[in-house]
């Protein structure tokens, strides 16, 4: 701003700031904006390049388990991790929008936010999670809140300076991973480039659940003569759940031009996600983005500046699956109709923008920004012999020795012999066209100690229709600036996915009349510094209506109820001339009900209002770090997870059975010297045997002395112990 009331704290250690300068710190994802914590009209956790160091954070989906207000799943599956926030169970993470450096990276045909090993810790400056809808600035499908990753820029160095960084990870399971970061600063240019490299055998879990044991993946019955093929050089018929991702990020500036790049890839099995009576977990499930953003960033005169950006979007998902469907014929339960088949989805688009900020006086800030959007997306998966799937390359005439697809045998076969890949690119007869558009205009009313921010968006789509939403938020800030009450009201859409409106087989439904699902929250927050803690309370609620479930209907409302207290510390160290000990204590509290559930004697979803299910009603997340002998420090936190009611659809639930209340530690100690750093981790360090929730049906139950009653595991097991050593190298140059 050009009247700044506040001069704000720059972010390069939140750690090493006082108690009372953390309200000042630059946050960007609320309004789009440069702009202090304190005056951004949403409840926000910050996390630092310092952050990830002393906690050993490997990777993005690490640090999801430590936040407040998110219930994480880690299945290993088709997505890595299943994360709700606030208390909105969905069939993937697709209701809270991911960003890096403000460009969406979540999945175009299925909008699942993919966070997996793919993105290089060394990169990030900063991540910011916003909590509530923030369809005004961001539009459609930032319906639950955003995280967005702020990466390091070479115009932060000075002018002539280049850094490089290089970070290495070994850990359980014949994991290693490999980062390279560089940026650099010269007279009108800059730049920063980073990599990563990410394999892992991951840990063998067939012994934790039933429907899990090799028992199962290697039963002739049920698989008959897939037992005989192999995926990567290791047969079939036992737990194999190899993961293989990379990813490369770089942007390019000059002047007042920048040019981005995101290209990344990840390809794993399916982990704990299915019963082994039904798919083997040894596969290759791979998923790919590639972005390429020109951005024009124009300060004309001194109160008007303009964005222009055009962006090109690539997100394909595809890979194998072997799969034994029951034999439903009387007397022939134990046997299978079998398969090996392989999937593709490619999906593109266009999107162009312009944001605009104008500061009109010490007093007045207005905001406002349009974009159009082309989406050239594929309907339905192309798996060529599968249960009558769509092909580009088997004739619909071909339907195989049983009649339901060409590649669909039976387990009594003595040979499976169909192997038939999709072409790379959907055809254009099984693909959909279409436009979006938006425009939003929001005012910035800052008169100490008043901060008002009022919004309103409006949104178009040639397949859904249109969406207004709305944004209102008063801050009151007191006690020399120590202090604020934030009152907020925002609306938000979801559009339907591609995935549901289209992509329907055998096993999922689609369902092209798809409404979008609506948000509508009322929140009030609590910031208060005091000596040694800053203390961050939020009470809210929200209403949601359109549910969009699993089975692709809108089915049903509801209403969460939630409170969230995000407080950080900082004390005097009891050793003499070292560090000040921080850390943190968050506490969140659930309610979230519905107002249908399923009812397993009816096959069907009926009208009673309960709880939604899988979402822990108390949680609690701390740390401490605690530095020691100049260059140590000794990281500790914990994560308790109160018991949780299961998901409705799930037949444990009818059994009266529930998620157990479990308490997870983990440890870092880390050393640094010179342009070293070395860090030794364990995570589940007291090997607890953890289950979580099933994602999606959870269908499976939990009668392992016969066949599975769905394909997804009821239960998922979560990991056990595991250790992790890294070394990160930091070089500085003129």
């Amino acid at each position: 701003m050009i009247y700044p009331c506040f001069a704000f704290a720059q972010n390069d250690d939140l750690f090493s700031m006082e108690i009372d300068e953390l309200l000042q710190i630059t946050v960007i994802s609320s309004n789009g904006i440069e702009e202090s914590l304190i005056d951004a009209p949403a409840s926000m956790v910050i996390l630092s390049e310092s952050d990830f160091i002393k906690r050993g954070y490997n990777n993005l989906a690490e640090i999801l388990v430590d936040l407040p207000g998110l219930d994480t799943i880690q299945t290993n599956g088709t997505s890595y991790i299943t994360s709700y926030q606030r208390g909105y169970r969905t069939p993937f993470m697709t209701r809270t929008l991911f960003m890096i450096n403000g460009i969406v990276d979540n999945h175009l045909w299925s909008q699942d936010a993919l966070i997996s090993r793919q993105y290089p810790i060394s990169m990030i400056k900063q991540v910011e999670v916003l909590y509530g809808p923030s369809s005004v600035r961001y539009g459609p499908n930032a319906f639950l809140g955003v995280i967005n990753v702020i990466t390091k820029k070479g115009l932060d160095l000075a002018e002539n300076h280049t850094e490089l960084l290089m970070k290495a990870d070994i850990g359980s399971w014949d994991s290693n991973g490999l980062e390279l970061f560089s940026r650099g600063n010269f007279e009108n240019v800059s730049f920063d480039i980073s990599g990563r490299i990410f394999t892992s055998n991951e840990e063998d879990l067939s012994e934790r659940w039933g429907f899990l044991s090799n028992n199962l993946y290697n039963n002739q019955k049920v698989w008959g003569p897939l037992l005989q093929h192999q995926n990567d050089g290791e047969f079939y018929g036992k737990y194999n759940d190899k993961t293989d991702d990379w990813g490369l990020f770089a942007n390019f500036k000059y002047q007042d031009l920048k040019l981005s790049f995101i290209n990344w890839q990840i390809d794993e099995g399916y982990g704990t996600q299915y019963a082994a009576d039904r798919g083997q977990n040894n596969g290759d499930w791979q998923r790919l983005s590639k972005q390429v953003l020109l951005e024009h960033d124009w300060q004309y005169r001194y109160n008007l500046n303009i964005k222009s950006n055009l962006l090109y979007r690539k997100s394909r998902v595809w890979g194998n699956w072997a799969e034994a469907t029951p034999d439903w014929n009387q007397g022939m339960s134990e046997y299978s109709y079998i398969s090996i088949s392989n999937w593709n989805s490619s999906n593109n688009a266009i999107e162009i923008k312009q944001d605009f900020d104008y500061t009109y006086s010490e007093y007045f800030r207005y905001l406002l920004g349009w974009r159009l959007k082309r989406s050239d997306l594929t309907k339905a998966y192309d798996v060529p012999g599968y249960w009558g799937g769509y092909s580009s390359t088997i004739s619909s005439d071909a339907l195989g020795p049983y009649g339901f697809g060409a590649g669909v045998f039976h387990s009594t076969d003595l040979n499976y012999d169909f192997d038939s890949k999709p072409i790379p690119n959907v055809p254009n007869d099984n693909r959909v066209q279409f436009n979006d558009a938006g425009i939003y205009f929001s005012v910035i009313y800052d008169s100490f100690p008043w901060r008002t921010n009022l919004g309103i968006r409006y949104d178009y789509n040639q397949i859904w229709g249109s969406s207004t939403n709305p944004r209102v938020s008063s801050i009151f800030k007191f006690n020399d600036n120590q202090s604020a009450i934030k009152l907020v009201y925002g609306e938000a859409f979801q559009e339907p996915p591609a995935l549901q409106l289209y992509g329907g087989w055998s096993g999922r439904l689609a369902n092209p009349d798809l409404a979008p699902e609506k948000a509508k929250n009322i929140e009030v927050i609590l910031m208060h510094n005091s000596a040694h803690w800053l203390h961050d309370m939020s009470l809210y609620r929200a209403f949601y209506d359109n549910v969009i479930r699993e089975d692709a209907i809108n089915n049903g409302k509801r209403v969460i109820t939630g409170f969230e207290y995000k407080g950080r510390f900082e004390y005097s160290h009891f050793l003499q001339g070292q560090d000040n000990i921080t850390g943190y204590i968050y506490y969140t509290y659930t309610n979230a009900k519905t107002d249908r559930i399923y009812d397993h004697n009816k096959q069907d979803w009926v009208n009673q209002t309960k709880k939604l299910g899988d979402i822990s009603p108390h949680k609690i997340n701390m740390l401490i770090d605690m530095p020691f002998y100049d260059n140590w420090h000794l990281n500790i936190k914990g994560n308790y997870l109160h018991s949780a009611t299961l998901y409705s659809r799930n037949p444990l639930n009818i059994q009266n059975i529930k998620v157990a209340s479990c308490m997870i530690f983990d440890a870092s100690l880390s050393y640094k010297i010179s342009s070293w750093n070395f860090t030794f981790k364990a995570l589940n360090i007291f090997d607890r045997k953890v289950f979580s929730p099933g994602v999606g049906k959870a269908d499976s139950g939990n009668d392992f002395s016969k066949r599975s009653l769905g394909f997804i595991n009821s239960l998922t097991v979560e990991p056990g112990r595991s250790v992790w050593l890294s070394v990160r190298y930091q070089f500085d140059l003129k």
